[in-house]
């Protein structure tokens, strides 16, 4: 058994059968084992897209990092969408949560399938996960409105309200003039 964030994993020696493995050296750099070259956060998740298994192993102690970099990948992806889409409403989105939660569950289900994960872990390790998911989430949204707050940008509700009131505006203008 191995630790990862507290919760027990199953080590992944004996499961790799059909499992793409990846290894993870230092600096964030990982080599992706069949292919015979480096891959990235993004190529991982193409691959898990794909509908390939992955195992992600630390070159330097051999522990199984396979969560770990899971989890990764669904954050960095929570992240980019956040940022990319800024045109959306900060607070309170619920389709990245809902499909957060459950992509999280597909992945939790996986790993249980293969046998990394016990499924008397698989709760704990779900919950943990979005935890950190909803941690993260608050964070991109603070880090968004500053960036907001400091280029002077209007939020989204705020140019609703801006556009209704130019709407009542006119509409008076036109009920004067008339």
């Amino acid at each position: 058994m191995q630790k990862i964030g507290g919760l027990k994993l199953k080590q992944g020696r004996n499961h790799t059968t059909g499992l793409r493995i990846i290894k993870k050296y230092a600096g964030r750099k990982m080599y992706d084992m069949k292919n015979s070259k480096f891959i990235t956060l993004t190529g991982i998740a193409e691959l898990l897209a794909d509908g390939e298994e992955i195992l992600v192993i630390d070159n330097k102690t051999g522990d199984d990092i396979t969560l770990m970099v899971l989890t990764q990948i669904i954050l960095e992806q929570q992240r980019r969408r956040a940022t990319s889409s800024l045109e959306e409403p900060v607070s309170g989105h619920p389709g990245i949560i809902s499909f957060t939660e459950r992509k999280l569950k597909e992945i939790v289900e996986r790993l249980v399938k293969i046998g990394k994960v016990s499924r008397n872990e698989k709760d704990s390790i779900l919950k943990a996960l979005l935890a950190r998911v909803e941690e993260s989430k608050r964070e991109i949204e603070n880090f968004v409105r500053e960036i907001l707050n400091h280029m002077n940008i209007p939020t989204r509700l705020e140019f609703e309200n801006l556009k209704r009131e130019i709407e009542q505006l006119k509409k008076q203008i036109v009920k004067e003039s008339g």
